[in-house]
Order: structure tokens, then C-alpha cells, then sequence
């Protein structure tokens, strides 16, 4: 109630656009938590809750959620009618039977799934961190539902983050964390955070008593990439703080070995618990077309209710003398006319013929769903070993578009390739260095023992690389004196070279794990006497040992000879005096952990040639230089990478010169683009950049992913002009990504060209054929990849989504006008081809004509279009003229598309073709193309699981997805489809039954058989045999859908499930309907059998009927279907003999007692009468599938033939 009066009379009220949350510690202790003068009262503690109900709640709260189904609702109306008197057909009570079946199901379902939250969220709550105490003056253990918005909380390696955490103290010299963030957005790498700069000045001087001040912030967001604030010092000072210096929930505390904060987002307001999703619901395509259909079963219904009441109105309006109608009471006499007569009976029609509307039909369905799902997430095919992961169904009701899907939407990299990246060549200078691996049998020993650990992109810092002699002597004699503008000693290709590997190692994110990590403090706070609790631990007077240059025996020189050669001539701002070394043995053997594949190979080769990285600091990097030894630089800037950008770049100190040098890579868009004038005007600069362009078009051919590196010396006057702007930036509160991003362009300018990298992804196993068996089934395949075209059209050919025989169709465009021009070139193109045939010509871009639903068959040729051409052809008044081009290609190949691209041209052929679509895609730029399209899929990879946890369906390899469409995906089609058309005939059989007999009882509303056989009979007597058709049913082996691969387009057509099937099996109810009634009433004519032994009859032959005519649909016959068969007969028989016995006077005038009985006897007519009208029954459906499988040529008669020939 209180929520609804604040939107009736506040929402005109402006909230506050920040929270200021102030430590507990500045207030009373005695002060409660809650007391209106604390100020962080409003904020929720740390207590968490998922679950939708309690006991209290569960029946009111899950019966409301129930109701707000359309079926629900109805069945309910048609109980509250059978309460009236005058309308009422069943017995009051036992009306009530299927809709609280139906309604208890779902209820025990919910309250299961319910329960299972409970407990996740107790065990959460109860988890146990380290909370500051005022009293013991000490962090003592609590539970993590005790915390609140303003607490100081201590943390340990390996440690889950309870909330959201401002840091303010770590126990690393530079003042870093490091965190995994896989529980938030599913990123296996590790990520710095950085402590509040001047938090307390120094991290050791850290006291949380002595920390008061307030903090300004944003309030609660879903956006976990985003978050700025200040903390206050005074009026006219503040600090700023970034995402960069936030520990979210359910992280992990990594390689740091403690950490202190304040909580800034408790429980329900943190990042994580704001993108808490549960399972994926959707829509189905098939389902849409059950509710179409379901809406023609009303209007059966209906016509049903209006027949009989009008039939009711003039057979009594015959009678002369209403006192002759035996069932109309004598009090009503006076009052009674044929209309209110008619009126009555309509709604008792309505609770009569109830089950032409299918109650059971949705609730069977999620349950053969959840049951499909849990076989597909154990199907052994689809598990891939060496990661130790299976399918994962994240969506748990569209099962059957996965045997529909029409156009498959593709990233490349990570989803057709393995995203594991190997350095091949590099390009410096306009000269190329091209690389191998090696080949002896070390080696290959070394890689494949590394191969599965390369998965999580950890490293040891060597790569298996062949080194190229002119670049390894080169490379060999880098120090900070070759690396100086001013030293003209060094040629200017050496220079080239020494300033590309020193970007190679110091422009990325990649952190260096050098050892165990061990906390100062206990469980329970205690100080932990016996060790010294990594304080300082990368801190020590101890000599740097001649270790260090173990593995640099590769790049040609002698550690004896470059410490001699060094000691002689040291350079200013180097490490190499031995008895000031501040770098352990440890430190030097360390692991790399990167934030992308591409980083991890650029580091790891850089560190093969002897520039190694040895440590990253937040204001500094240590190098190690192959003729220099240990450096340090000053890191003044990140500015990171971004998908508009598309380059990251960071701004360092020369320890020697003290130059500012600006290094960037990116893609060669991004970096050619933003090159000083001189590579325009000076020859030698232009001909080293075309030397370097063709190089990179030589990568690119060869499917290599290429990288662009620049670097800028910066003047100190114009750095410092640009740093005060970028600290405005950082401390702006409003459009701050907009003021970074001009910012970074704003210093990312007038480049000097380095070179390029090429490295190679290879594609994964089986992807070429998978590509090929799902073209052959009918499936079309694009490809939206953010790579460059002729990579792009190199691993289309590769994984033969292009032919060699295929045309290739390259639209390349500067503006809008070019590429209209050109899609209508083509157009025409393809217009004079099919001219002998179609004879028609249209101006495609003209007339704007949306695509028709039918497919055109695709042209043998492939269409290749860039990112800048992409954005003109998907303008309104260009995407018909793209799309009609695109559908007459047999494949698309879109390069250099963005994020946004890629959804856009996913929701033009969802829109415009109204077919099924299928993305898949493995990292986070493709999230929005895979919730845009109809089925997501997502692979679990390199690029971490931000796909995944967008998905419906997450796997490990893209050649998983043949088996799931072609396999799964046709049998849940086919076991759906089947299942809601069976319910469909099932469920009217009876109620048409019924009809025919109203006829002989003046439309008064009798039935002849018992209302607990009817009410019973969808949610027990035959419920059960459906639902394992629905699961276990397979109409050809999974051999056979991979070898008849044109047996998909069943389900893209959708011939399973037609308009005209549904008709079919109406009129197949119809016929039925008549014999099932007709024969029991001429057999049992003349005779004094009374009407309940004819209606136990019709019973039997109905329940006979529906079973036998299940049996007819079922192609594989397991032990499940017999039992279930067998056993919903007996069942039935059971229940009648019991209630027969023990029903003496129950629900009059109807009485079971003795009936079934008494019908036993009647051998001749019984044994007759049961076994006719199931033999004239069954002539109708075997007429009837026999139109099916050869009239209408449905995939039945195919499958015959398969089978026949095996």
C-alpha cells in the first residue's frame, strides 16, 4: 500500500541524483542502525532475498500469479457457474477436481523452486567476512547479512566480496587488487583496483577510525562497468573515484593478500543482486501457433454452447403444456418461456463442453519441456571434456525453435575460431619479420602439455616461437640509451624496433602472479603470530640473483657477457646495481594473467625476444630490457580500450629523459587514421606506410588478426594542458563516457607509425563441416565479425561458408549514395540473370518493397560488405535494397561491424522475413545480437562468459550447435507438434460424444457417462502416455537426421504443425465422436439396459480409442510407452470397480454403484458395443494419416521410405 500511495501522489517528486554514505564509526554507538538520525537509516543491509514467497504469502501470492493465465481464469469461471443451481451439470465438488489439479502441480512446482532459493539465500546470508569492531577495536567475523552501508570490511586472498566495496587499503607496495570477476559478467581474467589515492596518504597508515570522511556517489545501478563519485575532504576538495576503485559482490579477491573498504552498496542494491536474472522465458514460434488454434477451440466451443441452447428453445417451445418437460422444476412453471430455457442451458453447455479447451495442454507442456532440456544438458555428444563443460539450456520453454531456425547469425573470432592466439609476423618499419613455430619434439611436447591451460588465459611468460635472427639481434641490445630520441648511435629501424617491443610489453593489462598470497589476519580477526602475513612481501634488500635471465639463452646473447657489458656502462634510471635490486627470485617467475588472448601472445612474444614484463603498479611498470636489466617507468595514463575507439593507449615517463611518450594499438583503422601529416607529405614516411599496409593486406589473406602499433612523444606543456581536462573529465558526474572518450581522441593524434602484428586464430575442430551440414539443411549463415575484410573472407573460405566455385559480391562504400548505388547494381545484375525465368525488373530502392516471407532460392555467390558500407545499408531507406541482395546470396560475410551493427542487421531479417533466427557468439560485443535474435547461443571461451550468461543456450564448441539443431532441435519440433495436435483431438472427443446425445435428451444437458470418468479423464486416465511421446518419442534415429540433413526443413516449414493438420484432427474427433456414440446406441437399442451401463461403455471405447489412436502417432516404441498405455487402461478400471463398490448414494442423480458391474454381465452387447466403435473409430484415423503422409506430403511418407530402406 505504501508503494502504491508514492506513485499516486510523489511521483512528481524529484529524488536525489546521488547517496552520500558516511562511515559508522563517526556516529554514536549507541546510535541504533535505524534511528532517524543515522544517516545511512535508508539504506538495506546486506541481507538478501530471492525468494517470492513465505509461508504466509505462498497460496494467496501463488494462486494470484496463477490466475493471471487466461486459461486459468476461464476454468475457474466454469467451477464458479457449476455453483449456480439452475446451470450447474457436475456435482459441485467434484467440478472442482482438474482445475485444482492443474492449479496444485504448479503450486507444489513453484513452491519447489521457491525452497531451493530459500536456501541458497540461507547460505549466503550466512557466509562469514571480517567486520571493524569499535568495541574490540579490531575487524571481528559476522555474517554477511550484518553488514551495512558505511561498515569497514577486511578481506583475504581468495575471498568472495560480500558487497560492494569502496577500497581504501591493500596489502601490495603499489597499492592494487586484483579480482575475478566471473560470478558478476563471467570474465575469467584478473582485473586491477586500485585503493583511493590519498585515502589515508598511505595504505599502511590506513586506520578506520581515523577515516571520516563522507563519500559521494551514484546511486544504485545495473551498469557494472560503470561508477563515479568523490570522496569529501572539504568544500573546495574532493577525490574522485571510478569503477576502478570498486570491489563488487561476488567477486574474488586475487593475487593480493588482503584488502581493507567501506561498504558502499549493501544486499539488494549491489551490482550483482540488480543483474540477477533468473532462467530465460520466451515465446515459441510453435506456441504462438497453439494459441491461434486455441483461439479456434473458443470459437468451437461457442458454437457448440449456441447450437444446443437454440436447440434446447425450440424442442421445449414445441411442448403445449410445459408441465409435460420432466427436468423443468414446477415452481418454475409460471415464469418459464423457451428463451430463459435456452439461456440456462448455454451456460451449462459451457461446464459441459469445458475440455474442448485443453486445460491440461500448458502445464504438460512445461513439464515434456523441463524434461527435454534435462536430456539435452546430459547428452554425452554435446559434453566437451578438456573444459569439463556441457550444454547448458538457459531458456527452459523454446526447445522446439531449435528444430525451426531459418538464419544462424555468427561472430568469428572465439565462436568459429579458438580465440587461443599465436604470434606469426610482425611488420616494423615497413620491413616483415615473418615467425614459425618450432619443431623439435621438445616442443611439441611443451605445447601439447599446454594446451588445455592456455583456456583460462594464464601463461608462463615463453612462447613456443621461432625467433627471427634480424629482429632477435636487434631486439638484443635494447636498453634505456637505445631507446633515447637524442642518441643518433642507434639506426633508426633498431629505434623502430626497441620502441615496438616496449610497446608490446607495457601498453596492455596484463598483471604478473609471481606467488602464493597468505593474510595477517585469521578468521576471526586474530593476528596470525607464526609468519609475517605478506606484508611487504614484495619488499627486501635481498641482491637480484643472476635467476633472473633464466630462459634469455634463446635470444643469442650470454648472461656473462651482458652483466659485464652493463655493469660497464650502466644508463640513468636503470636497476641494475645488484645490491639495490628490489625484485625477488620469486617476482621474476611469474605467470601472466590477461584480459584478452591478443595482450597474452603480443606479452608473451615480446618476452620470448628478452623484453620481459615483470611487474605493473598503478603509477608504474617494471621492464626487464635485454641489455639494460631492470626498468621502471612511470605509467601517468590508461586510457583503455573502448568498441568506438577501438585502440587503447597509456601515457609513460622515460626514467632516463623523462619524455613523455603517448603508445597506442588498435585496430589499423583506428591508428592509420590518426598518423601525422608526414605520412602524407615525406616519402620515406609514405612509402614506410604503404610497405606496412600491404603487409597487413598479406596477414589479413593469410586470416591472421592484425594489430597496429604508434607511439607520439608528448610536449610537457601541451600533456599538461590535456591532464587538466582529462582530471575534469574524471571528476565529471554527468555525460563522464562522453567526456573521456573526446578526451583519449583529443591526445591520440599525430601518431608515429611503429609497425603491425599478425597473429593466428585457428578455427576450431569440426567447424567446416558443421557449416557445410547446416547450409545443406536449409540453413543460411552469416557471418558479423569486427575483424577485417580479407580476414574475414579468409576464414570464409576456410570454414566453407564461401566455395571456391562461389562469386563474390565486395561492397566497399564511402557514403550513403555509393552504396545505394551499388546494392542497386547488383541488384540488377542478379535481375538480368533471372530475367529468361522471372521477366520482371524493379527498381529495388525505388519502390522499398518489404521481402517476401518465402525464400527466394539463393544465388551461387557470397556478400561481403565492411562496417562503413553496413551503416548506410541499414538506414530505413536502403535496408529493403541490402536485404533483397542478401537473401539472393547463398552467404554473408559483415566485417568490421560494431556491437550495435550486429543486432541491427539480426532485427532487419527477424522483423522483415518473419523467420526464425539463431545467433551465437562468445563475447561480450556480441550480447546485444544474441538477445536480439529468437535463440541465443553462447560459447563459453576465451572471451569470458558475458554470452553465456545472455544466452538461452550456452556450449563449449560451435560444432555442437549441428547436433543440437539437426538432432534435438527436429525431435523437440516433432515431439511438440505431435503432442499439442494429439491434445487437440483428445480433448473435444468426449465433449463431441456427449453432443451427439443431446439430441435424444432434448438439449436438457444430460450426459450418459459418469461425471467422475469425464472430469478425470485428461488429468489422469490418459494424461500420462502423451507426456512420454512428448519426451521419449523418436520418429528417426539421430543417425538418420545427420545423414538426411534435408529432413530439417520438417521443422523450418513447419509441416508438423499446420493450419490444416489442426482442421484434420478435428474432423477426425468429429468421426469418431460418431461412432463412438452411434454403434453403443443402435447396439444397445430395444434392450432394458439403463442409461449408465450404456454411458460405462462409451467410456471404455473412449479411453480404448484415444490410447489405440496415441499408439497410431508413435514411432518409437519403448517399455515407457507400453506401461503408461497398458497402465492408464487399468488405471481407469481400477478406479471404476472401486467406485462402483463403494459408491453407494454418490452425487444423485448419477450413481456409479454396481454399474460397471451389472455392464460385465451383458458379455455380448458389452464385449460388442466396447470393441465396434473402436474398430469404426479407428478406420478414420488410419484414413486420415494415410491423407496426411501422402495428400499433404508431410515428412511422414520420407521417413516411411527411410525406414523401409533402412
Amino acid at each position: 500500500m505504501g508503494n502504491i500511495c508514492k506513485k499516486l501522489f510523489f511521483t512528481n517528486k524529484p529524488g536525489p541524483k546521488v547517496r552520500t554514505v558516511v562511515p559508522n564509526l563517526t556516529q554514536p554507538e549507541n546510535l541504533p542502525y535505524r534511528h532517524k538520525n543515522h544517516p545511512n537509516r535508508e539504506y538495506p543491509s546486506n541481507r538478501v532475498k530471492t525468494t517470492k514467497y513465505t509461508i504466509l504469502t505462498f497460496l494467496p501470492k501463488n494462486l494470484f500469479e496463477q490466475f493471471h493465465r487466461y486459461a486459468n481464469i476461464y476454468f475457474m469461471m466454469v467451477v464458479l457457474l457449476n455453483w449456480i443451481p439452475g446451470v450447474s451439470a457436475f456435482g459441485k465438488e467434484i467440478s472442482m477436481i482438474p482445475l485444482m489439479f492443474v492449479l496444485s502441480v504448479t503450486a507444489v512446482k513453484d513452491a519447489y523452486e521457491d525452497f531451493r532459493r530459500y536456501q541458497s539465500d540461507k547460505r549466503v546470508n550466512a557466509a562469514s567476512c571480517r567486520r571493524y569492531s569499535r568495541s574490540e577495536g579490531r575487524y571481528v567475523r559476522a555474517t554477511w547479512c550484518e553488514l551495512r552501508v558505511g561498515d569497514f570490511v577486511h578481506l583475504s586472498c581468495n575471498e568472495i566480496i560480500p558487497a560492494d566495496i569502496l577500497l581504501l587499503r591493500s596489502s601490495d607496495s603499489s597499492n592494487v587488487c586484483h579480482i575475478e570477476t566471473s560470478n558478476i559478467d563471467g570474465e575469467t581474467n584478473l582485473k586491477q583496483r586500485f585503493t583511493v589515492s590519498d585515502s589515508s596518504n598511505s595504505a599502511e597508515n590506513f586506520k578506520p577510525m581515523k577515516f571520516t570522511r563522507s563519500i559521494e556517489c551514484e546511486l544504485p545501478s545495473t551498469d557494472i562497468y560503470k561508477f563515479h563519485g568523490n570522496i569529501i575532504l572539504n568544500e573546495n576538495r574532493k577525490i574522485p573515484i571510478t569503477q576502478n576503485n570498486l570491489l563488487l559482490r561476488g567477486c574474488v579477491i586475487r593475487n593480493t593478500d588482503f584488502v581493507e573498504g567501506i561498504v558502499i552498496y549493501a544486499g539488494p542494491e549491489t551490482k550483482a543482486m540488480l543483474n540477477n536474472r533468473g532462467p530465460r522465458y520466451k515465446r515459441s514460434k510453435l506456441e504462438r501457433r497453439m494459441n491461434r488454434d486455441l483461439a479456434w477451440c473458443v470459437v468451437l466451443l461457442l458454437f457448440l454452447c449456441f447450437f444446443c441452447a437454440i436447440g434446447s428453445g425450440i424442442w421445449i417451445g414445441n411442448y403445449a403444456d410445459i408441465s409435460a418437460v420432466p427436468f423443468i422444476p414446477q415452481q418454475q412453471f409460471d415464469d418459464f418461456s423457451p428463451l430463459y430455457q435456452g439461456f440456462l442451458v448455454f451456460w451449462t453447455y459451457i461446464i459441459i463442453f469445458q475440455a474442448v479447451i485443453p486445460l491440461p495442454l500448458y502445464v504438460s507442456l512445461e513439464v515434456i519441456k523441463l524434461v527435454q532440456v534435462y536430456f539435452i544438458q546430459n547428452d554425452k555428444e554435446l559434453y566437451y571434456e578438456p573444459m569439463d563443460k556441457r550444454l547448458e539450456c538457459r531458456a527452459l520453454n523454446i526447445t522446439e525453435d531449435l528444430g525451426q531456425v531459418e538464419y544462424i547469425f555468427s561472430d568469428k573470432t572465439g565462436t568459429l575460431t579458438e580465440n587461443q592466439m599465436e604470434f606469426k609476423s610482425c611488420t616494423i618499419g615497413g620491413i616483415d619479420y615473418p615467425h614459425g613455430e618450432m619443431e623439435d619434439s621438445a616442443s611439441e611436447m611443451r605445447r601439447s602439455r599446454l594446451s588445455m591451460s592456455n583456456i583460462s588465459r594464464c601463461s608462463s611468460e615463453f612462447l613456443d616461437l621461432r625467433l627471427e635472427p634480424s629482429l632477435q639481434r636487434d631486439v638484443s641490445i635494447m636498453s634505456l640509451r637505445t631507446l633515447d630520441n637524442i642518441d643518433i648511435m642507434v639506426p633508426p629501424q633498431t629505434k623502430r624496433v626497441h620502441d615496438f617491443f616496449l610497446l608490446l610489453t607495457i601498453c596492455n593489462t596484463v598483471v604478473v602472479s609471481p606467488h602464493s598470497h597468505q593474510d595477517h589476519l585469521d578468521a576471526s580477526g586474530l593476528i596470525i603470530q607464526n609468519g609475517d602475513g605478506g606484508n611487504d612481501r614484495h619488499h627486501g634488500d635481498e641482491s637480484f640473483p643472476a635467476g633472473r635471465y633464466r630462459g634469455l639463452e634463446n635470444v643469442g646473447f650470454s648472461v656473462e657477457d651482458d652483466l659485464s657489458s652493463r655493469a660497464r656502462t650502466p644508463s640513468e634510471g636503470s636497476m641494475t646495481d645488484t645490491s639495490t635490486s628490489i625484485l625477488s627470485e620469486s617476482t621474476l617467475e611469474g605467470r601472466y594473467d590477461a584480459e584478452s588472448p591478443d595482450e597474452l601472445a603480443l606479452v608473451k612474444a615480446a618476452s620470448t625476444y628478452g623484453c620481459r614484463l615483470l611487474k605493473r603498479m598503478p603509477h608504474s611498470v617494471m621492464v626487464l630490457l635485454p641489455a639494460e636489466g631492470v626498468v621502471e617507468f612511470d605509467v601517468l595514463h590508461v586510457l583503455p580500450f573502448d568498441s568506438v575507439r577501438k585502440r587503447m593507449s597509456v601515457i609513460v615517463r622515460c626514467p632516463n629523459t623523462k619524455e613523455i611518450i603517448l603508445f597506442t594499438k588498435g585496430a589499423d583503422s583506428a591508428i592509420l587514421s590518426q598518423l601525422s601529416r608526414c605520412y602524407k607529405e615525406k616519402e620515406e614516411d609514405k612509402r614506410v606506410m604503404e610497405l606496412t599496409l600491404d603487409h597487413l593486406g598479406s596477414y589479413a589473406r593469410k586470416g591472421l588478426r592484425t594489430l597496429c602499433m604508434a607511439k607520439r612523444v608528448l610536449d610537457p606543456q601541451d600533456y599538461e594542458i590535456w591532464r587538466l581536462k582529462h582530471l575534469v573529465a574524471e571528476n565529471s558526474m554527468e555525460d563522464q563516457e562522453k567526456k573521456l572518450f573526446d578526451s583519449a581522441c583529443n591526445i591520440e593524434m599525430d601518431l608515429e607509425l611503429l609497425g603491425a602484428t599478425g597473429i593466428e586464430d585457428k578455427l576450431q575442430e569440426g567447424v567446416p563441416e558443421t557449416i557445410a551440414n547446416l547450409r545443406k539443411a536449409g540453413i543460411r549463415i552469416w557471418v558479423l565479425t569486427g575483424d577485417k575484410q580479407e580476414t574475414a573472407i579468409q576464414v570464409a573460405y576456410a570454414s566453407k561458408l564461401i566455395s571456391s566455385g562461389e562469386e563474390l559480391i565486395i561492397i566497399n562504400a564511402k557514403n550513403k549514395e555509393e552504396t545505394c548505388d551499388l546494392l542497386q547494381h547488383h541488384l540488377e545484375q542478379m535481375e538480368k540473370d533471372a530475367e529468361a525465368t522471372s521477366g520482371e525488373r524493379t527498381n529495388w530502392v525505388a519502390k522499398r518493397r518489404s521481402p517476401k516471407k518465402k525464400k527466394e532460392p539463393p544465388r551461387s555467390a557470397a556478400l561481403i560488405i565492411d562496417g562503413i558500407t553496413l551503416s548506410y545499408a541499414l538506414q530505413p531507406d536502403v535496408d529493403k535494397a541490402f536485404l533483397h541482395l542478401a537473401m539472393r546470396c547463398s552467404s554473408v560475410v559483415c566485417c568490421r561491424s560494431t556491437p550495435i551493427q550486429k543486432a541491427a542487421v539480426v532485427k532487419l531479417v527477424r522483423d522483415e522475413l518473419k523467420q526464425l533466427t539463431l545467433a551465437i557468439g562468445d563475447g561480450a560485443n556480441d550480447v546485444s545480437m544474441i538477445q536480439t535474435a529468437d535463440v541465443g547461443v553462447g560459447i563459453s571461451g576465451q572471451e569470458g562468459m558475458q554470452a553465456v550468461m545472455a544466452s538461452d543456450f550456452a556450449m563449449a564448441r560451435f560444432k555442437f550447435l549441428e547436433r543440437l539443431l539437426l538432432v534435438h532441435g527436429h525431435w523437440c519440433y516433432d515431439r511438440l507438434a505431435r503432442f499439442a495436435l494429439y491434445m487437440f483431438y483428445k480433448n473435444p472427443l468426449p465433449n463431441f460424444t456427449i453432443f451427439w446425445f443431446q439430441i435424444y435428451s432434448g438439449f436438457s444437458g444430460s450426459i450418459t457417462m459418469d461425471q467422475y470418468y469425464l472430469l478425470l479423464l485428461h488429468v489422469l486416465f490418459t494424461a500420462f502416455p502423451p507426456a512420454v511421446n512428448g519426451v521419449f518419442d523418436k520418429d528417426v534415429s539421430a543417425k538418420t537426421l545427420l545423414t538426411r540433413l534435408d529432413l530439417y526443413k520438417v521443422g523450418q516449414e513447419g509441416r508438423s504443425y499446420t493450419t490444416v493438420l489442426f482442421w484434420i484432427y478435428i474432423l477426425e474427433t468429429w468421426l469418431q465422436s460418431i461412432a463412438l456414440h452411434f454403434i453403443p446406441h443402435l447396439a444397445y437399442a430395444g434392450s432394458d439396459v439403463g442409461l449408465w451401463e450404456v454411458g460405462t461403455t462409451m467410456t471404455v471405447s473412449l479411453i480404448l480409442t484415444m490410447l489405440l489412436f496415441l499408439g497410431i502417432e508413435t514411432w518409437c516404441w519403448t517399455w515407457l510407452h507400453w506401461c503408461t498405455l497398458v497402465g492408464s487402461f487399468l488405471m481407469y478400471w481400477v478406479f471404476a470397480i472401486i467406485l462402483g463398490t463403494v459408491c453407494v448414494t454418490c452425487d444423485p442423480p448419477s450413481n456409479p454403484y454396481w454399474v460397471l458391474q451389472n455392464t460385465c454381465h451383458h458379455t455380448y452387447h458389452s464385449g460388442w458395443s466396447s470393441v465396434s466403435p473402436v474398430q469404426s473409430a479407428y478406420c478414420p484415423g488410419l484414413r486420415s494419416d494415410v491423407c496426411r503422409r501422402v495428400c499433404f506430403q508431410t515428412m511422414f511418407s520420407r521417413l516411411d521410405w527411410m525406414r523401409n530402406t533402412g
